[in-house]
């Protein structure tokens, strides 16, 4: 008798993380890679709009940080995303509280951790926005994806 092949593991969705302290950005990377995501991950924030503008696939979420070098912060990559990425959520982490703050009025209350945060809470936070979404939100995410292939590479 043959042994059957197993399938491989279903992806779960896909994290852009994005972290200036490296060391941060690889725990959490590799941590959401084990629970079962497609993970990119990305420096600063100009590093994620490339993500963002040329990835084959839709990012469900972006993990930033609110504090990083480059030529905006996690705030103004929040309303980047916001405006740009219909469908794509973001969870903001912040170590000040004045900008978790901040991070609770520009996203949802549940969208934004304080740092140092726990790889399980962040886990826990992407499982509840993806388990969350309907099927009108994959729909235009879907469709924002087929636009920017059909445009052709960003420039």
């Amino acid at each position: 008798m043959r042994e059957i092949d197993a399938e491989p593991p279903k992806v779960a969705g896909t994290i852009l993380v994005v972290e200036d302290e490296v060391l941060i950005r690889l725990v959490i990377a590799e941590y959401l890679r084990d629970c079962g995501y497609r993970v990119f991950e990305a420096a600063h924030a100009d590093e994620a709009l490339l993500v963002l503008r040329q990835s084959e696939r839709p990012i469900d979420v972006v993990f930033t940080d609110v504090e990083m070098p480059g030529s905006m912060d996690g705030f103004a990559l929040a309303q980047w995303v916001r405006a740009n990425r219909v469908g794509t959520d973001v969870i903001l982490a912040g170590s000040v509280a004045r900008a978790v703050q901040a991070a609770s009025d520009l996203c949802d209350q549940q969208n934004s951790v304080p740092k140092p945060y726990d790889p399980q809470t962040v886990h826990d936070r992407i499982r509840r926005l993806l388990a969350s979404r309907g099927p009108l939100k994959r729909d235009l995410q879907s469709a924002q994806q087929q636009s920017r292939s059909l445009d052709g590479p960003p420039s």
